[in-house]
C-alpha cells in the first residue's frame, strides 16, 4: 500500500466547516439580534393583550427561561471542558511524538555509519513533515489529504531503512531491538497525533449550543418587552459574555488559527538537534 492510498483511508477527520472569522460574525450578529427580536415580539404581544383588555401575567415564561438558561450553562460548561481537554491532549501528543522521534534519532547512533546516516536523515525528513502549516491550511479535506500524503510518504521510508540497518551482521541483537523499538514508537506516535486532529464536538453540537444561546437571549428580550420594560444594557452585556465564551470554545479547538494555537516548539527543538547532529557528522 503506498502513501497516497494510506492517506485516502483517513476519511473520518472532522474538519471545521467555517473559518473563525465567519463564526465570530455569526455570533456577533445572531446573539444580540435575538434579544432585540424577542423584545419587539414581547412589545407586540403586550400591546395586543392591553388592546384586548386582558391582564399581563408578570411571571409568564419564568420557568421556561430558567430551564433554557440552565441548559445553556450546562452546555457551555461541558463544551468548554472538552475544548480545554483537547488543547491539553494536543500538547501531550506533540511532546510525545517529538520525544519519540528524538529518541529514535539518538539510538540510531549505535548503528554502523552505513546504516546510521540514511536512517537519521530519513528521521529528519519525516520530522519536518510533522509540522502543521501555520496558516490554518488544514481547514479543507484536500489540504489534510495532501499533508498526510507528504507525511506518510516520508514515514514509509523509516521501517525499510531500519530493517536494512539492523540486519547488518555487526549489529548485536540487543542493539537491533533497541533501535527498532524506538523507530516503531516514532511511527506509532503518528496515530496519537492524528487522533488529536479531530474535534471532540460535532457541528451539530455547536449548532445546539448556538441555538440554546439564541433562545435564551430571545426569551430574555421577550420577557422584558412583555412586561413593558426597556431593553437595557445588561442583556447586551450578557450577550457579549456569551460571544466571548462561545468563540473561545471554538478557538481552543483550532490548532493552527485564532488566538489559542498549538505549540509545536518540542518538534522544532527536536528538528534543531537533529540538524545540528547531522551537520557535526553525527
Amino acid at each position: 500500500m503506498d502513501a497516497t492510498t494510506a492517506a485516502s483511508l483517513y476519511t473520518q477527520l472532522e474538519l471545521p466547516a467555517l473559518s473563525l472569522t465567519a463564526i465570530a460574525l455569526i455570533l456577533l450578529i445572531c446573539l444580540p439580534a435575538m434579544a432585540v427580536l424577542g423584545y419587539w415580539g414581547g412589545r407586540t404581544r403586550r400591546r395586543m393583550l392591553l388592546r384586548a383588555g386582558e391582564e399581563i401575567d408578570h411571571v409568564v415564561g419564568e420557568t421556561t427561561l430558567a430551564a433554557i438558561l440552565a441548559l445553556l450553562g450546562l452546555l457551555l460548561a461541558f463544551s468548554f471542558g472538552d475544548a480545554l481537554s483537547l488543547a491539553q491532549a494536543r500538547k501531550a501528543a506533540t511532546v510525545k511524538e517529538a520525544a519519540a522521534l528524538g529518541t529514535a534519532f539518538l539510538r540510531a547512533d549505535y548503528l554502523p555509519e552505513a546504516g546510521r546516516l540514511p536512517l537519521q536523515q530519513a528521521l529528519l525528513d519525516y520530522t519536518e513533515t510533522r509540522l502543521l502549516p501555520g496558516n490554518g491550511a488544514l481547514d479543507s479535506q484536500e489540504a489534510a489529504q495532501a499533508f498526510l500524503e507528504r507525511s506518510l510518504a516520508a514515514q514509509a521510508r523509516l521501517w525499510p531503512l531500519t530493517l536494512e540497518a539492523t540486519t547488518d551482521p555487526e549489529v548485536a541483537p540487543p542493539i537491533q531491538a533497541f533501535v527498532a523499538g524506538a523507530v516503531n514508537e516514532a511511527i506509532d506516535a503518528h496515530l496519537f497525533r492524528l487522533q488529536m486532529a479531530t474535534s471532540p464536538m460535532s457541528e451539530v453540537t455547536h449548532i445546539v449550543l448556538l441555538a440554546s444561546g439564541m433562545m435564551g437571549l430571545f426569551l430574555l428580550g421577550n420577557r422584558a418587552g412583555l412586561l413593558g420594560r426597556r431593553l437595557t444594557w445588561r442583556i447586551f452585556v450578557f450577550s457579549g459574555f456569551l460571544f466571548v465564551v462561545m468563540f473561545t470554545i471554538v478557538d481552543t479547538q483550532r490548532a493552527k488559527e485564532g488566538l489559542v494555537r498549538a505549540d509545536e516548539m518540542p518538534l522544532r527543538a527536536t528538528l534543531f538537534d537533529m540538524r545540528a547532529a547531522l551537520a557535526a557528522g553525527g
